[in-house]
């Protein structure tokens, strides 16, 4: 019996900042897959990559190269400036939500409803990641949930422990109806 030959998964890249890569080739599959899969941003013609993406694709089975070199896992995650930010965006992946990180925003990502996509639809989430021990001050709690509920979208704050266990709480502000 012949064996079926399966097809490499390959993302070839180069990076062009600090914490972004641009793809400059993908075998088995298109730039419209990833895309609605959430993961990337169009920019001028061009996917742009965050690390964390890359990491969540090469656990997904992809062979990541950048500048004509493999990479690792392990030397994707030194490229992370936030381990946290990594566990809620896995997290989140595997209760399959579509999530996108967000560069310097008051919060830490954007997130879909289960189902909808991130081309034809609004995020209705965005994630603020809270650490064990650090916490938030309150007046930054309150400028995040002012500016979440500006923009339509409902808060959550991932609140990491300090053995990586996360926890979600949605955060709103109270208006008391008005009685007769």
């Amino acid at each position: 019996m012949k064996e079926a030959k399966v097809q490499e998964k390959l993302i070839e890249i180069r990076k062009t900042k600090n914490d972004e890569y641009s793809l400059t080739r993908l075998s088995n599959g298109d730039l419209h897959e990833l895309e609605e899969r959430g993961i990337g941003e169009l920019r001028d013609e061009t996917l742009i990559l965050k690390p964390i993406e890359l990491i969540y694709l090469s656990i997904a089975g992809y062979r990541i190269l950048i500048n004509g070199e493999e990479i690792s896992v392990e030397d994707l995650i030194k490229e992370v400036n936030n381990p946290h930010a990594l566990t809620v965006y896995l997290d989140m992946r595997k209760r399959g939500y579509f999530i996108k990180p967000v560069v310097n925003g008051p919060v830490d990502f954007l997130v879909w409803d289960k189902g909808k996509s991130p081309l034809t639809s609004s995020p209705r989430y965005m994630i603020k990641i809270v650490t064990e021990g650090l916490g938030i001050q309150v007046m930054e709690l309150l400028n995040v949930l002012r500016y979440s509920e500006s923009m339509g979208m409902q808060l959550v704050l991932a609140l990491v422990s300090s053995e990586g266990v996360i926890t979600y709480y949605k955060a709103f502000t109270f208006r008391p109806v008005k009685g007769d």
